[in-house]
This record gives structure tokens, C-alpha cells and sequence, in this order.
């Protein structure tokens, strides 16, 4: 186990030697041993002793609360940072400088763009009845990649955004053609998502973001100042960066749960405009999630000690 998911009502926590013992109406239910634990992510009303929190902190296990009405995360604890500050030294360099992030941003944007293709790709191959729109989505997906390559090197982060835009409308014109009518998915809507697709998108995105912030701290960047997102109050915009070209990795894993129908129709209510994806769904979404999370992991850990290198380069001056 490396991720233990914690949604349930009336769940205590508490810290017990070296593992956490769970209480279910005050009754124990078991227990985790904290050596077998990389993550703990709470949903909704689990109450917690305060010692559980330093041992996460002491052992750099992280710490994710979900709000219990929606995919969105209310509370953060991402652990110890790596001890080396000088390295964040150069992140801060490149953050206010624009001749030295954009080159970053341009191969961001570009990362994505491919995935999205990958996607697309990947998708076809399961769904011939969609070929002519699968198909021009995946042309207009590649003629935004060769113009984005052939003017490189005259961009700004504003232009690279007008491309990442236009290839998201490429990419969903394809991408909302893969679910059934029912799901009544048209397109990105969230706060609050309004159908069974864009509830599972947001729940992916945010754990996805948690793994990113995750990630920096492992690698001893500051999560708040991205290269391509603008410092934002109160958002990881290194995080965002990170996350960018893994987010059809999140959209390719949606889609296998609906066609595969690891989540149905049936476990998803309307609350006021809100889609709402129940118990049961959710234990379907974060087995899969978790089953197919490893390799996506291991890629933000090696994006951001690459970012470090890039970052030692700059303020060495070399």
C-alpha cells in the first residue's frame, strides 16, 4: 500500500505506536503501519488526533483533504522540503525572467499537445464508428504541434497560451465524441461540475495536483512559482505546470472507467446543479486510479528534478 484513502462517515483516526488505528463509532477497525504509507487522502468529516498529523509531517508522508461535496481540495500537508534552499534560488530567477521561462513554457505546451494526440489516438483505435471526428481532431491537433515547432523561439507565454487554447478545443471537439449521449458531457465545466464526466474529470485533476505539489517538495522547489502559470494567491502555479501534460493521461483513464463501466450512470446524483459521484463510484475510481498511478508518479518526480538541473544551470550562469 503507498496511498491509504480514508471516506467514510464516522471514521476516527489515531495514532497508535508506529501505525494509524481506525475507529469506525468509536469501535477499532484496524490499522496501517505509517511504513507502508506515502499519501492519506480524507474525505468529507474523518476526525484525527493532532499526533497523527506530525507523524505524517516527520515521516514525509502527505496529506490531502477533499471536501465532502466535491472533488475539491480544502486542506494541504505535502511533508518536509528538500533541505538544499539554494536550488529554489534558481527557480525564483527563472519565475520573474521571461526570456528564460518561456523556452520552458514552449516545451510545456508542447508536451501537452502530444499527449492530447495520444490520446486521440489511443482512442480511435477502440472507436472506428468515431473515425471522421477522432480524425480531424487528431489533424487539427497536428497542424497547432508544427506551427507551435516552426516558430520557436518567437513566442511569449501569452502566444503559447493561444495555442495550448486552441488545441483544447481541438482536442474536446474529439475527446466529449467518446461518452454516451446520457452522460450529457459536452464539455470542461466545474465548481460545480455538472455531469458524471467533468465530477470524475475534477476528482482526477485534484489528485493529480496533490501528486505534483507532492513532487515539488520531494525535489525541494517551491510549488507556488511555476514558469508558465503566473504567480496566482494561493495556487501551486508550479504545480499547474507539472500537471499540464499529464491531464489526458487523466482524461484516457476517465474514459477507460465509463467504457469499461467500472462507473455508471447509477452513481452519480444531481445535488442543486452539482453532479455527484457517490461511495460506491468513488471506491471504483480511486482502485483504478490507484492501480494505473505508479508510472504518472515516477514521471512528476523525474519532471521536477529536472526542473532543479535547469534551475542549477541558470544560476550558475552556464
Amino acid at each position: 500500500m503507498s496511498c491509504l484513502y480514508l471516506d467514510r462517515k464516522n471514521l476516527g483516526v489515531k495514532l497508535d505506536g508506529q501505525a494509524l488505528a481506525l475507529y469506525e463509532d468509536g469501535i477499532r477497525k484496524g490499522s496501517v503501519p505509517l511504513h507502508l504509507l506515502e499519501r492519506v487522502i480524507v474525505r468529507g468529516n474523518v476526525q484525527l488526533e493532532s499526533r497523527v498529523l506530525g507523524a505524517l509531517s516527520s515521516r514525509n508522508i502527505s496529506f490531502l483533504v477533499l471536501s465532502g461535496r466535491n472533488a475539491e481540495a480544502t486542506a494541504m500537508l505535502a511533508g518536509r522540503t528538500h533541505s538544499d534552499s539554494y536550488r529554489r534560488l534558481g527557480q525564483y530567477r527563472i519565475s520573474t525572467d521571461d526570456s528564460l521561462r518561456t523556452p520552458l513554457a514552449h516545451q510545456l505546451v508542447l508536451l501537452k499537445i502530444k499527449a492530447q494526440h495520444s490520446m486521440l489516438q489511443k482512442a480511435l483505435s477502440a472507436r472506428a464508428d468515431l473515425r471522421h471526428p477522432l480524425t480531424t481532431a487528431l489533424q487539427n491537433l497536428n497542424n497547432i504541434a508544427d506551427r507551435l515547432q516552426e516558430e520557436s523561439g518567437k513566442h511569449t507565454v501569452p502566444s503559447l497560451r493561444g495555442f495550448e487554447g486552441a488545441a483544447a478545443a481541438a482536442y474536446f471537439s474529439g475527446f466529449t465524441r467518446l461518452f454516451a449521449p446520457t452522460l450529457n458531457f459536452t464539455g470542461r465545466n466545474k465548481r460545480p461540475p455538472r455531469d458524471p464526466v467533468n465530477a470524475c474529470l475534477s476528482l482526477g485533476y485534484t489528485l493529480l495536483h496533490h501528486e505534483a505539489v507532492h513532487a515539488c517538495h520531494i525535489a525541494g522547489l517551491d510549488p507556488m512559482l511555476g514558469f508558465y502559470h503566473e504567480v496566482s494567491f494561493g495556487r501551486e502555479s508550479l504545480a499547474c505546470d507539472l500537471i499540464e501534460p499529464l491531464r489526458p493521461l487523466i482524461d484516457s483513464w476517465v474514459w477507460q472507467m465509463f467504457y469499461d463501466r467500472h462507473l455508471r450512470l447509477e452513481y452519480f446524483s444531481d445535488d442543486n446543479g452539482r453532479c455527484v459521484l457517490h461511495k460506491a463510484g468513488r471506491r471504483h475510481f480511486y482502485e483504478f486510479y490507484e492501480s494505473h498511478c505508479d508510472a504518472m508518479r515516477r514521471l512528476l518526480r523525474r519532471y521536477g528534478y529536472a526542473l532543479v538541473k535547469q534551475y542549477q544551470l541558470v544560476l550558475d550562469g552556464k
